[in-house]
Protein backbone atom coordinates (compact mmCIF):
# COMPACT_ATOMS: atom_id res chain seq x y z
CA UNK A 1 0.00 0.00 0.00
CA UNK A 2 1.40 3.45 -1.09
CA UNK A 3 1.77 6.24 1.53
CA UNK A 4 -0.38 9.17 1.58
CA UNK A 5 1.67 12.00 0.21
CA UNK A 6 1.98 14.57 3.40
CA UNK A 7 0.88 17.53 4.04
CA UNK A 8 1.82 19.34 7.46
CA UNK A 9 0.92 22.90 7.22
CA UNK A 10 -0.05 25.81 4.57
CA UNK A 11 -2.03 29.56 5.47
CA UNK A 12 -3.33 31.66 2.97
CA UNK A 13 -2.98 35.15 2.35
CA UNK A 14 -6.28 36.73 1.47
CA UNK A 15 -6.08 39.16 -1.74
CA UNK A 16 -2.50 37.60 -2.27
CA UNK A 17 -2.37 33.96 -2.23
CA UNK A 18 -1.32 31.22 -0.17
CA UNK A 19 1.94 30.78 1.55
CA UNK A 20 2.85 27.01 1.95
CA UNK A 21 5.59 25.90 4.67
CA UNK A 22 6.53 22.19 6.05
CA UNK A 23 4.93 20.14 3.71
CA UNK A 24 5.70 16.03 3.72
CA UNK A 25 4.82 13.69 1.39
CA UNK A 26 6.01 10.25 0.16
CA UNK A 27 6.59 9.32 -3.44
CA UNK A 28 3.20 8.63 -4.91
CA UNK A 29 2.25 11.80 -6.91
CA UNK A 30 -0.70 10.25 -8.10
CA UNK A 31 -2.92 11.16 -5.09
CA UNK A 32 -5.86 13.87 -5.42
CA UNK A 33 -5.77 14.61 -9.63
CA UNK A 34 -7.37 17.48 -10.90
CA UNK A 35 -5.80 18.05 -14.14
CA UNK A 36 -2.67 20.47 -14.04
CA UNK A 37 -3.92 23.41 -15.57
CA UNK A 38 -7.07 25.05 -14.06
CA UNK A 39 -10.53 23.00 -14.59
CA UNK A 40 -14.16 24.59 -14.24
CA UNK A 41 -17.78 23.08 -13.93
CA UNK A 42 -20.43 25.68 -13.82
CA UNK A 43 -24.02 24.85 -13.32
CA UNK A 44 -26.66 26.89 -13.62
CA UNK A 45 -27.91 28.45 -9.47
CA UNK A 46 -31.10 28.09 -8.01
CA UNK A 47 -32.55 30.59 -5.19
CA UNK A 48 -31.70 30.07 -1.83
CA UNK A 49 -34.25 30.97 0.94
CA UNK A 50 -33.72 34.23 2.04
CA UNK A 51 -32.27 34.58 5.40
CA UNK A 52 -34.24 36.92 6.88
CA UNK A 53 -37.61 37.41 9.34
CA UNK A 54 -41.11 37.22 6.76
CA UNK A 55 -43.36 39.95 6.98
CA UNK A 56 -46.69 38.05 8.84
CA UNK A 57 -50.36 39.38 9.01
CA UNK A 58 -52.52 39.32 11.41
CA UNK A 59 -56.34 38.50 11.89
CA UNK A 60 -58.74 40.39 13.86
CA UNK A 61 -59.83 37.49 16.74
CA UNK A 62 -56.86 35.15 15.54
CA UNK A 63 -53.59 34.55 17.79
CA UNK A 64 -50.95 36.85 15.87
CA UNK A 65 -48.31 34.54 14.08
CA UNK A 66 -45.25 33.69 14.78
CA UNK A 67 -42.62 35.19 12.63
CA UNK A 68 -39.85 33.15 10.55
CA UNK A 69 -36.99 33.05 12.93
CA UNK A 70 -33.41 34.52 11.98
CA UNK A 71 -30.82 31.88 11.01
CA UNK A 72 -28.52 30.07 14.15
CA UNK A 73 -25.73 32.93 15.19
CA UNK A 74 -23.42 30.09 16.54
CA UNK A 75 -20.29 28.40 15.25
CA UNK A 76 -20.30 25.66 12.49
CA UNK A 77 -20.12 21.75 13.91
CA UNK A 78 -19.47 19.09 11.27
CA UNK A 79 -18.75 19.35 8.20
CA UNK A 80 -19.86 16.75 5.79
CA UNK A 81 -19.25 15.38 2.07
CA UNK A 82 -21.29 12.31 2.27
CA UNK A 83 -19.57 10.94 -1.50
CA UNK A 84 -16.47 10.54 0.57
CA UNK A 85 -17.69 9.32 3.80
CA UNK A 86 -16.19 12.98 5.24
CA UNK A 87 -18.27 13.99 8.74
CA UNK A 88 -15.42 16.36 10.42
CA UNK A 89 -15.31 18.01 13.41
CA UNK A 90 -14.99 21.66 12.76
CA UNK A 91 -12.62 24.29 13.94
CA UNK A 92 -13.29 28.35 14.03
CA UNK A 93 -9.88 29.52 12.60
CA UNK A 94 -9.40 32.95 11.52
CA UNK A 95 -6.43 35.61 11.43
CA UNK A 96 -2.58 34.45 13.15
CA UNK A 97 -0.49 37.05 14.19
CA UNK A 98 1.05 38.24 11.08
CA UNK A 99 -2.16 38.75 9.36
CA UNK A 100 -2.01 35.28 7.53
CA UNK A 101 -5.33 33.03 7.70
CA UNK A 102 -4.76 30.30 9.98
CA UNK A 103 -5.45 26.51 9.48
CA UNK A 104 -7.23 23.47 11.95
CA UNK A 105 -4.59 22.72 14.13
CA UNK A 106 -6.40 18.61 14.36
CA UNK A 107 -6.10 16.98 10.86
CA UNK A 108 -8.87 15.21 11.04
CA UNK A 109 -10.74 18.54 11.27
CA UNK A 110 -12.02 21.43 8.84
CA UNK A 111 -11.74 25.10 9.68
CA UNK A 112 -14.45 27.48 9.50
CA UNK A 113 -13.04 31.18 9.20
CA UNK A 114 -15.27 32.87 11.37
CA UNK A 115 -13.72 36.21 10.70
CA UNK A 116 -15.57 35.60 6.94
CA UNK A 117 -19.62 34.74 6.33
CA UNK A 118 -21.59 32.60 8.43
CA UNK A 119 -23.46 29.59 7.26
CA UNK A 120 -27.37 30.29 6.56
CA UNK A 121 -26.34 34.37 5.89
CA UNK A 122 -26.92 34.14 2.06
CA UNK A 123 -22.94 34.85 2.21
CA UNK A 124 -20.21 32.93 1.11
CA UNK A 125 -18.64 31.02 4.04
CA UNK A 126 -14.86 29.78 3.81
CA UNK A 127 -13.50 26.58 4.70
CA UNK A 128 -10.33 25.09 4.31
CA UNK A 129 -8.96 21.56 5.67
CA UNK A 130 -5.77 19.39 4.56
CA UNK A 131 -5.33 16.94 1.99
CA UNK A 132 -3.14 14.49 4.16
CA UNK A 133 -0.84 14.62 6.93
CA UNK A 134 2.17 13.21 8.31
CA UNK A 135 2.83 9.93 8.82
CA UNK A 136 -0.34 8.26 6.80
CA UNK A 137 -3.74 10.48 7.84
CA UNK A 138 -5.74 11.33 5.47
CA UNK A 139 -7.69 14.57 5.64
CA UNK A 140 -10.67 15.83 5.36
CA UNK A 141 -10.38 17.09 1.89
CA UNK A 142 -8.50 14.15 0.90
CA UNK A 143 -10.66 13.69 -2.02
CA UNK A 144 -11.75 17.23 -2.57
CA UNK A 145 -10.53 16.91 -5.93
CA UNK A 146 -12.28 14.25 -7.49
CA UNK A 147 -15.61 15.96 -6.61
CA UNK A 148 -18.58 15.92 -9.08
CA UNK A 149 -20.81 18.59 -9.84
CA UNK A 150 -24.50 18.53 -7.94
CA UNK A 151 -22.30 16.30 -5.20
CA UNK A 152 -23.58 17.31 -1.95
CA UNK A 153 -22.07 19.28 0.65
CA UNK A 154 -23.77 19.44 3.91
CA UNK A 155 -22.78 22.03 7.09
CA UNK A 156 -24.19 21.45 10.35
CA UNK A 157 -24.23 24.05 12.78
CA UNK A 158 -23.67 23.64 16.56
CA UNK A 159 -28.11 23.91 17.72
CA UNK A 160 -28.52 20.98 15.13
CA UNK A 161 -29.77 23.11 11.74
CA UNK A 162 -28.56 21.71 8.81
CA UNK A 163 -27.56 23.63 5.39
CA UNK A 164 -27.36 21.60 2.04
CA UNK A 165 -25.44 22.55 -0.65
CA UNK A 166 -24.82 21.61 -4.04
CA UNK A 167 -21.38 21.43 -5.77
CA UNK A 168 -21.18 24.15 -8.95
CA UNK A 169 -17.61 24.18 -10.02
CA UNK A 170 -14.14 23.63 -9.22
CA UNK A 171 -10.77 24.95 -9.80
CA UNK A 172 -6.97 24.18 -9.70
CA UNK A 173 -4.96 27.36 -9.10
CA UNK A 174 -0.94 27.81 -8.94
CA UNK A 175 -0.12 28.49 -5.54
CA UNK A 176 1.70 31.77 -6.48
CA UNK A 177 -1.44 33.25 -8.11
CA UNK A 178 -4.34 32.21 -6.80
CA UNK A 179 -7.45 35.12 -6.20
CA UNK A 180 -8.10 34.89 -2.69
CA UNK A 181 -9.87 38.38 -2.37
CA UNK A 182 -12.45 36.88 -5.39
CA UNK A 183 -12.61 33.31 -3.76
CA UNK A 184 -13.51 35.05 -0.24
CA UNK A 185 -15.56 38.21 -2.01
CA UNK A 186 -16.63 36.12 -4.96
CA UNK A 187 -18.30 39.01 -7.67
CA UNK A 188 -20.37 36.59 -9.73
CA UNK A 189 -22.18 35.15 -6.15
CA UNK A 190 -26.02 36.46 -7.08
CA UNK A 191 -27.19 38.09 -4.04
CA UNK A 192 -29.90 35.79 -3.61
CA UNK A 193 -27.45 32.75 -3.23
CA UNK A 194 -25.62 31.40 -0.35
CA UNK A 195 -22.41 29.45 -1.38
CA UNK A 196 -19.53 28.12 0.58
CA UNK A 197 -16.08 27.85 -0.58
CA UNK A 198 -13.27 25.18 0.26
CA UNK A 199 -10.18 25.17 -0.31
CA UNK A 200 -6.84 22.62 0.06
CA UNK A 201 -3.41 22.18 -0.94
CA UNK A 202 -3.09 19.75 -4.32
CA UNK A 203 -1.39 19.35 -7.62
CA UNK A 204 2.21 19.77 -7.79
CA UNK A 205 4.82 18.63 -5.27
CA UNK A 206 7.97 20.02 -4.84
CA UNK A 207 10.06 17.73 -2.59
CA UNK A 208 11.69 14.22 -2.10
CA UNK A 209 9.65 11.45 -0.84
CA UNK A 210 9.69 11.49 2.67
CA UNK A 211 11.51 14.53 3.09
CA UNK A 212 9.95 18.12 3.39
CA UNK A 213 8.35 20.12 0.13
CA UNK A 214 5.43 22.22 -0.34
CA UNK A 215 2.41 21.31 -2.82
CA UNK A 216 2.48 24.18 -5.69
CA UNK A 217 -1.28 24.50 -6.63
CA UNK A 218 -4.40 24.61 -4.58
CA UNK A 219 -7.81 22.56 -5.19
CA UNK A 220 -11.04 25.18 -4.61
CA UNK A 221 -14.62 23.91 -4.62
CA UNK A 222 -17.75 26.22 -5.19
CA UNK A 223 -21.11 25.18 -4.38
CA UNK A 224 -24.93 26.73 -3.69
CA UNK A 225 -27.28 26.12 -1.42
CA UNK A 226 -30.42 24.00 -2.28
CA UNK A 227 -32.12 23.71 1.36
Amino acid sequence: MKTLRILAAFSFVAGLGLLVVGFLRSGDSSAGGLAAAPTEFVSTPTPTPAATLEPTATVPGQPTPTPTPLPFDGPVSRLIIPRFGVDSAVELIGLLPNNQLDVPKDPHNSGWYDIYDRPGYLGNAVFSAHVDYFPDIRGPFFNLSKIDPSDEIVVRMEDGTEYHYRVIKKQRYDASTIPMGDLIWPSDKPADQEWITLITCGGRFDGAPNQPGEYLDRDVVVAERIK
